[in-house]
């Protein structure tokens, strides 16, 4: 067995500073060790292992998003690259994530052991059951990334120098093992409705479990043979299907795309459990916040265009993407800014209120720039410029970035330039606006978003459920789970019902992947969704436009990345050599 040694997991007391669910009550007067065994100070310890999930979503998404075929280099070119050939052990990002999770992990390990020892209350068993979930939850997101890894679920006050690195065969049964008891009878986790989306619930630890035994039900060897043994057990198909129809809990989805990701409506059916970020329950807004809003495109502009969405949009989506969509498909306008209005947010210099003026005076600020769909034909576009009422359109830019494949006008002058080039200039291409925060602060920092990020929701245990279907070969039952998927509000558009209801012979992986694009663009799902279902090299290679090649994907030793590094940092301060993972 391979060996690993995990650098000084340290007990990790971040006192965030929140307000709601996540109050952590600081008493530095009081030992730490005393406070917690009362119920006030346990649930300060539990409130900071959920704020610890925060941190890895306050940082670049590159892990979850970086080097897929769904976005690219953008506004801050040479930040992603192609992140194969420049992905580096040393990398920031990688150690950030690995370093975050074993903190969070460590909090949910302190909760779990003082859950033991503190007073009796109410909550005392629902509190310790909350850390498991968050506990399973990060080891799921190390494993998918680093295969391998050290497995504890002891609380340490001092610092540990060895760790064994536990088989991802173990380190899966434990994750499974986890969520299937949390959604189960025997579990003091509450039901969603019953604790809302900000806390750990049945619905999101059966969303888990399935997600988890669909993952396992891949790692058959095929394709990863010189990383993963076989773990697949033949029954992980049905019983993702089981978990995921578990979690949909016989429920349809009621919201269109954009009103479930809306700010304004955060806590609503679509969503199962997302992380939470407040302006009230961070100290700095403007730093503290979500990535998710200013990665997926940038809107900056000079004078001419006093537009600052973010100073950020590392990874601007691909021409790939868009191309997913078909003609009557609402997602996509739901998903996208196909209008650019010429007020979306004005300079730093006005007010916060000044900011997304787009959605509080959606009637009068004009459209400067439309981006035509795909599908889009002269006569459509024609269409869309008559249908005028407030009088908006008439000076419009027609960018055919989608529409031709790759042209866009440059900054108002009408003429083109390469899709490629244009990914890295203003308005090249149409942002991702579901995440969009009208609320946000005055600082436009490319992280000062304050809306939550949803990691659990209906939509996507509908696609769980389909993928376990095609898995299980049945086909016709994967259908029916897309058919119902796409009946949400604003899916089907202008009557293109024909077009966008699938039959069992459409079901393939390759189809799934592309409706996951459609239905989850933006979200930090698709390089793991590449990983999962043994297509990355294939998708990658043909559609990201940063040029990776398949021997990008390989390092010195031959073998593919189809794993994240081991962090220098980490192998450095260990005393024992450490086996780093194959291609790096």
């Amino acid at each position: 067995m391979k060996k690993i040694y995990l650098v000084s997991i340290l007990f990790i007391a971040m006192f965030i500073r929140c307000t709601d669910f996540l109050d952590q009550d600081n008493r530095s007067n009081v030992p730490s060790d005393d406070f917690y065994k009362t119920q006030a100070g346990f649930e300060s310890l539990t409130n900071s292992a959920y704020a610890s999930l925060r941190s890895i979503y306050n940082m670049q998404p590159l892990i979850f998003s970086a080097g897929t075929d769904l976005y690219g280099d953008g506004k801050s070119q040479g930040v992603v690259m192609n992140y194969y050939k420049s992905l580096l052990p040393s990398e920031s990002n990688v150690l950030n994530f690995y370093t975050r999770c074993y903190q969070g992990i460590q909090l949910a390990n302190s909760v779990i052991y003082y859950g033991d020892i503190t007073e009796e209350s109410a909550v005392r068993a629902q509190y310790i059951d909350e850390a498991r979930f968050i506990r399973a939850f990060y080891y799921f997101q190390l494993v998918q990334q680093f295969g391998a890894i050290p497995l504890t679920k002891e609380m340490y006050t001092g610092a540990v120098m060895n760790f064994e690195r536990t088989g991802i065969k173990e380190v899966y049964e434990f994750i499974i093992s986890e969520f299937v008891l949390l959604a189960g009878n025997e579990s003091h986790l509450k039901d969603r409705d019953a604790s809302g989306v900000s806390r750990a619930n049945k619905r999101a630890a059966a969303f888990f479990a399935s997600k988890a035994y669909l993952t396992r039900a891949y790692l058959n060897g095929q394709g990863y043979e010189s990383l993963e043994e076989n773990i697949a057990l033949a029954t992980d198909f049905q019983s993702a299907i089981t978990y995921a129809l578990q979690a949909i809990d016989g429920e349809n989805p009621s919201l269109s795309i954009d009103n479930a990701f809306g700010i304004d409506n955060e806590e609503n059916n679509e969503i199962f459990w997302s992380v939470q970020f407040s302006a009230v329950s961070m100290e700095n807004p403007s730093s503290d916040g979500s990535y998710q809003q200013s990665q997926f495109g940038s809107y900056l502009g000079g004078s001419e265009y006093q537009l600052n969405k973010s100073i950020d949009g590392n990874l601007s989506p691909a021409l790939n993407l868009f191309q997913k969509y078909s003609k009557g498909d609402g997602r996509l306008e739901q998903t996208f800014m196909l209008e650019l209005h010429g007020t979306y947010a004005p300079t730093f210099q006005q007010s916060k209120n000044g900011y997304f003026n787009y959605y509080t005076a959606p009637t009068t600020t004009p459209i400067w720039v439309y981006y035509a769909p795909h599908w889009a034909t002269d006569a459509d576009i024609a269409a869309w410029k008559a249908d005028d009422p407030h009088g908006i359109k008439a000076n419009a830019i027609i960018s055919k970035t989608l529409a031709s494949g790759g042209e866009a006008p440059n900054t108002g002058d009408g003429s083109t330039a390469t899709w490629e080039a244009r990914r890295h200039m203003d308005f090249g291409v149409p942002c991702i606006k579901k995440f969009d925060d009208y609320t946000s602060v005055s600082n436009r920092s490319s992280t000062c978003s304050t809306h939550d990020v949803v990691v659990s929701r209906l939509g996507e245990a509908y696609l769980i459920a389909a993928e376990a279907y095609i898995g299980a070969g049945k086909t016709t039952e994967a259908s029916q789970m897309i058919n119902k998927l796409r009946s949400r509000p604003g899916t089907i558009k202008n009557g293109f019902l024909t077009q966008m209801t699938v039959s069992a012979t459409d079901m393939d992986i390759d189809f799934i992947l592309d409706e996951r694009a459609r239905e989850m663009a933006g979200e930090y799902v698709r390089w793991t969704d590449l990983k999962r279902t043994h297509k990355l090299v294939e998708y990658v290679t043909q559609y990201n436009e940063d040029g990776v090649s398949e021997s990008d994907m390989k390092g010195a030793d031959g073998n593919y990345k189809f794993l994240r590094p081991i962090p220098q940092d980490a192998i450095d301060k260990n005393q024992t050599k450490v086996e780093q993972n194959p291609g790096y």
